[in-house]
């Protein structure tokens, strides 16, 4: 259920389903010209969020809540870092960080190099702030800001240094894709993102 990384002649995977029937997951690294198996890691738990390596590091997320930084070369464990809820979007890397939200509905902004929290925030949903949505939208980091959309049918943005809510904006119904960010001509930013509204 993942997009796959490719780095260095190397394709990393990770894997929703270990076997049929089983609630278990894989890590796998492919030798990107011919497909063999460079290294492979059974996890407890199964995982649909895309990879992010960069740095002889390959960070993912799973849905019992563990964000794992992985070796390239072998894919001994670095660290684990444990989240609130299933992680099943894929990570963003920015400025020695690691920006993602979980099933919980938290926002996470940890330290690449040790997994050490930085900051965590929390929604106030949709239901009157009695409940929040679930985030499987990846980040998209810029302009100083976190952008990312949530099942609660809100787009939101968080300071990437503490985690102060910016704004949050409201979709006619889910937002699962990832935002793509960029500036116009003039040096407006903008934030692009689509809704299960067909928006």
């Amino acid at each position: 259920a993942s997009s796959p990384a490719v780095v260095g002649g190397v394709v990393y995977v990770t894997i929703l389903q270990r076997s049929k029937g089983t609630k278990a997951g894989r890590v796998v690294a492919l030798r990107a010209r011919d497909g063999r198996t460079q290294w492979s890691r059974p996890l407890p738990s199964r995982a649909e969020s895309s990879p992010m390596v960069s740095n002889g590091r390959v960070w993912f997320g799973s849905e019992n809540g563990t964000v794992y930084a992985l070796r390239t070369r072998d894919g001994g464990v670095d660290w684990t870092y444990k989240a609130e809820g299933a992680v099943k979007a894929g990570l963003a890397l920015s400025g020695g960080n690691l920006y993602f939200g979980d099933y919980a509905g938290k926002v996470y902004a940890i330290r690449a190099r040790d997994g050490h929290q930085t900051w965590k925030k929390s929604t106030s949903g949709s239901a009157l702030g009695f409940s929040s949505g679930t985030f499987y939208s990846t980040p998209a980091v810029a302009f100083g800001r976190v952008y990312l959309g949530n099942t609660d049918g809100n787009m939101y943005s968080y300071s990437a240094k503490d985690g102060a809510l910016a704004w949050r904006t409201g979709t006619g119904s889910y937002v699962y894709a990832s935002p793509a960010a960029t500036r116009t001509a003039k040096g407006n930013a903008l934030i692009y993102g689509g809704s299960y509204d067909g928006t």
